[in-house]
């Protein structure tokens, strides 16, 4: 723990631990808060006394709430952890807490192979925040290191490094005789030939500590902890809409690099979820993949009522099943998911998907296909974006832009953008609307989330 930085984050770190200290919440800090991490910018975890879980989970909130930060996440990631992520307010995420706070080591899976208490015991105060004594850090590093398969050099240096050091004789009366033999098996690096039958040992040796009841109970919260993750995402799905050249390729460019950190992952889609092929692949003669770039949208004849209406149909279906089989679980999944073009689109261009339908219908489908919690519109000056991209006539952007502010207008799952400014400026812009509809929402427990939404102002 020497050699600690204090950026902007770790500051606010250290005040977090400083609220706990006044609370007399029995903490230590697992992963190491050095500079020589190179996990050091990532989740911070935490292992705290299960029955401090409801006094920290308050903390929590006051703590976000005193230091002008967003609650994001108020996550139920396992039968006794929780997973919390803040930003600064006003900072687009730049500044971010990533907290995973548990009770000792283990899983459902896996029961309670280290308990707060035998992490706890002896911690070291090192001026700053509690932290594991060496004896107890070899146990979890090494725990953790069979039951996750985790080969990195850096963890592996660590447990050699404290196996040398640290009294074993203490440690195998302090530790079962599996947790003994996982630091010995990670010291002298014998885990691919031994990790398969410790997992299993460690597993047993979890579960039997936790006891049938204790274990029938753990199975009933896990089930209602997934079926909640399924009824409430906690990750998040946009869409971009706008005129050519209103900068939406750059923008989800710059919202990818920028947003990562904050979502486990980011998913990129073009205009639907794609789990049904296209259709032009499907004709037995001269089959066609789907553009995704087209230097001219308009340079198209549109097709027939009958096979607008039939192809209409089709791509509602992608969008319906897509979002049940390919959007759903990635939000489950805390992913980012990010649409260039939306179902929208089709009635923003529908020259462009060469569609002949009655806007009527496309308003109606809008409002019965599943969509994102936010769709971003992006619009400005037509002789602007006509300047970026001139394949469409100046009317013709003038026209989009004139129907995407009728369509944002009184549209509660909208936000218009205008892009007649730096692309920074802008991604802040998105970004913070993100973040705090995320927050409405986000912040609460994962049994009460209904999912980010903008107000109707």
């Amino acid at each position: 723990m020497n050699g600690i930085s204090l950026p902007q984050r770790d500051q606010l770190l250290l005040q977090f631990f400083a609220c706990l200290d006044a609370h007399s919440v029995s903490y230590c800090v697992l992963s190491g808060l050095s500079a020589e991490n190179p996990e050091y910018d990532l989740d911070v975890d935490i292992s705290a006394a299960s029955g401090d879980g409801p006094l920290i989970a308050k903390l929590v909130r006051q703590f976000a709430q005193d230091n002008g930060l967003l609650l994001l996440f108020d996550i139920w990631s396992g039968t006794c952890s929780r997973a919390y992520t803040l930003v600064l307010r006003g900072s687009a995420g730049r500044v971010m807490l990533k907290l995973d706070i548990m009770a000792g080591y283990g899983s459902f899976r896996t029961g309670e192979v280290l308990r707060h208490a035998e992490l706890a015991r002896n911690r070291v105060y090192n001026g700053m925040f509690w932290t594991l004594p060496p004896q107890s850090e070899l146990a979890y590093l090494a725990v953790r290191h069979v039951l996750k398969n985790d080969n990195r050099a850096y963890r592996a240096d660590r447990i050699r490094d404290l196996h040398a050091t640290v009294d074993m004789a203490a440690f195998k009366s302090a530790f079962a005789p599996v947790i003994l033999d996982a630091a010995k098996a990670a010291a002298a690096g014998r885990l691919p030939e031994q990790g398969a039958a410790l997992r299993r040992r460690l597993a047993r040796y979890g579960k039997a500590r936790m006891g049938v009841r204790r274990r029938l109970i753990a199975a009933v919260q896990e089930t209602r902890r997934h079926l909640q993750r399924i009824r409430h995402p906690v990750g998040c799905s946009i869409a971009f809409l706008g005129p050519d050249g209103s900068g939406k390729s750059t923008l989800i460019a710059a919202l990818h690099k920028r947003l990562s950190p904050v979502f486990h992952g980011v998913t990129l889609l073009y205009w639907r979820p794609r789990l049904l092929p296209t259709p032009g692949r499907l004709k037995f003669w001269n089959p066609a993949p789907e553009k995704q770039e087209n230097p001219n949208p308009h340079d198209v004849v549109p097709h027939g009522r009958a096979v607008s209406l039939v192809r209409l149909f089709y791509f509602t279906c992608d969008y319906v099943l897509g979002h049940f089989l390919v959007v759903l679980p990635r939000m489950i999944r805390k992913d980012l998911v990010i649409f260039d073009r939306f179902l929208n689109d089709i009635r923003l261009d529908p020259l462009r998907y060469r569609m002949a339908v009655p806007a009527r219908l496309l308003r109606l489908i809008e409002r019965l296909a599943p969509r994102p919690d936010i769709i971003f519109a992006l619009h400005g000056p037509p002789e602007l974006l006509h300047s970026r991209k001139p394949e469409l006539s100046l009317a013709e952007t003038a026209r989009q832009v004139d129907l995407l502010l009728q369509m944002a207008r009184g549209n509660r799952h909208f936000a218009a953008v205008q892009v007649d400014r730096d692309i920074e400026h802008i991604a802040d812009e998105i970004i913070e609307t993100l973040l705090a509809a995320c927050a409405e929402n986000g912040g609460k427990p994962t049994g009460t989330r209904a999912g980010p939404r903008l107000s109707d102002g």
